[in-house]
């Protein structure tokens, strides 16, 4: 079960919160919040100062990344309307300028052999950086005689491949319309600069789309996430049996539809927990949805609830952006910013092994273990009936053990880790097809944790059906 989330950082405009920017150099780290046009430090949490950087423009998205060079370890920011600007671990900057470019500033910026690339806000056209430098003249890299299908350059990043000779470092160019050109070389003027490939996959989703993942790339599209590395040897169509999304390809395809046009798709991981997080834009303005898998084993879920704009992982907790101005802490507590939630866990359907039979589920035992006593709730729909139950009423859970601060040391017990509560529950369904249907609602300011190991049911086998 998921925990909660409490404010972490307040006192912004009441506006969209829509990058968060992490930085960390050595030893020191600093905490960023774009809100409005505005950059705030978060670093410290509470009620935020007067913002560290301001006038730029209120809707378009800034884009970042951590660079270093002999001079210092920078952040620079994007967002394809401003002039780039920096933070060197001090102050923010806006000089040295990048200069020279043509059709508008920088969108999105990526790293590749210790020099800057950058694309523009509608263009086919890429621009680099003499190497180590964070500013000064750019130079163009026209892409329009490369790509079929059109649109603009929408993202890019390094990868290194694996050959007969080693390892050898990569610049990939992504298009809005899922063309993926990967060059080889040094940078453009060098003489050995080759396209190594041209690939076509489906349309990638915004320009947070790129996951960097071991020695792979994930690629967020309109048919899943998939990696770059089956990108090279499949097309547009194989490449949705091995996308990593595949267990949750209709619910996925569902968002993409009712989410056409919208930016706000993010695909970001936050490895302490072994968790991956998709952001999916606000199909409406009370739309709070999320797609989460365990990176481990594979499994995905769907987070509603909490009102994201973006996410980052900064000192390895994990943060958003909300909606009306405030940077909240994700998976803490047991309530979402003062207000109960309600886990649902609806297995698929199974015919127990015997697909002809009505079944009369009569009892369900859910081997749950949990942090402390909760009481959920069992329901058991039939006949792929996908309608959720009701939430059960909240579960408000008793101190257990010693309490700091108030048990005698050395006399009184510490509480278990984890509690058993297993028991059968009276839960009756009658159908060829059935599923175990399993609700909490919490309401504590403890952080939760509840762990479903297994669903037993007690039934009998009917007559065959007619």
């Amino acid at each position: 079960m998921r925990a909660g989330s409490l404010a972490y950082a307040t006192g912004m405009v009441s506006a969209a919160v829509t990058s968060l920017i992490p930085y960390v150099n050595g030893t020191s780290s600093k905490f960023f919040a774009s809100c409005a046009g505005n950059i705030y430090d978060v670093t410290s949490g509470g009620v935020v100062g007067a913002p560290v950087q301001v006038g730029l423009n209120t809707t378009a998205l800034v884009e970042y990344i951590q660079f270093t060079n002999a001079g210092a370890t920078w952040l620079i920011c994007v967002n394809g309307v401003d002039p780039a600007f920096m933070f060197n671990g001090t102050s923010w900057q806006t000089s040295p300028a990048i200069t020279g470019l043509t059709g508008g500033n920088l969108a999105f910026v990526w790293p590749f052999k210790s020099a800057l690339y950058g694309v523009q806000a509608a263009s086919l056209a890429a621009w680099y950086l003499a190497p180590n430098a964070i500013g000064g003249a750019a130079t163009k890299f026209d892409l329009s005689g490369i790509f079929k299908y059109g649109g603009y350059l929408l993202c890019g990043t390094s990868w290194s491949i694996s050959s007969n000779s080693g390892l050898y470092e990569t610049n990939v160019f992504i298009t809005s319309e899922g063309e993926v050109a990967m060059y080889d070389g040094l940078n453009p003027a060098d003489t050995a600069w080759t396209l190594k490939g041209l690939y076509k996959i489906a349309k990638p989703l915004g320009r947070r789309c790129i996951m960097k993942a071991g020695g792979d790339i994930a690629i967020m599209t309109e048919d899943g996430i998939v990696p770059m590395s089956q990108v090279m040897t499949l097309d547009q169509i194989a490449l949705q049996n091995v996308a990593v999304t595949k267990p949750i390809a209709p619910a996925w395809k569902n968002a993409v539809i009712a989410r056409q046009g919208l930016s706000g798709w993010q695909i970001t991981t936050w490895p302490l927990q072994s968790m991956g997080i998709i952001n999916l834009p606000k199909a409406t303005a009370g739309d709070a949805t999320q797609f989460i898998a365990n990176v481990r084993s594979g499994a995905w879920g769907r987070y509603l609830g909490w009102d994201a704009n973006c996410f980052a992982v900064y000192n390895n907790n994990l943060y958003y952006g909300t909606s009306d101005g405030r940077v909240m802490q994700a998976e803490t507590g047991g309530q979402d910013d003062g207000k109960n939630y309600t886990m649902t866990i609806f297995p698929s359907y199974t015919d127990l092994k015997s697909p002809a039979n009505t079944k009369h589920v009569k009892m369900v035992r859910p081997r749950l273990q949990a942090s402390y006593g909760v009481t959920p709730k069992v329901t058991v729909k039939v006949d792929f009936d996908t309608t959720a139950p009701l939430a059960p009423t909240a579960s408000v859970p008793a101190s257990t053990g010693a309490l700091w601060d108030v048990a005698l040391w050395d006399a009184a017990v510490w509480p278990p880790p984890l509690v058993d509560l297993s028991a059968w529950t009276d839960a009756e369904g009658f159908g060829a097809v059935v599923s175990p249907v399993l609700q909490l609602t919490l309401s504590t300011s403890i952080t939760p944790d509840v762990r479903l190991n297994s669903t037993e049911l007690l039934y009998e086998v009917g007559a065959p059906m007619g």
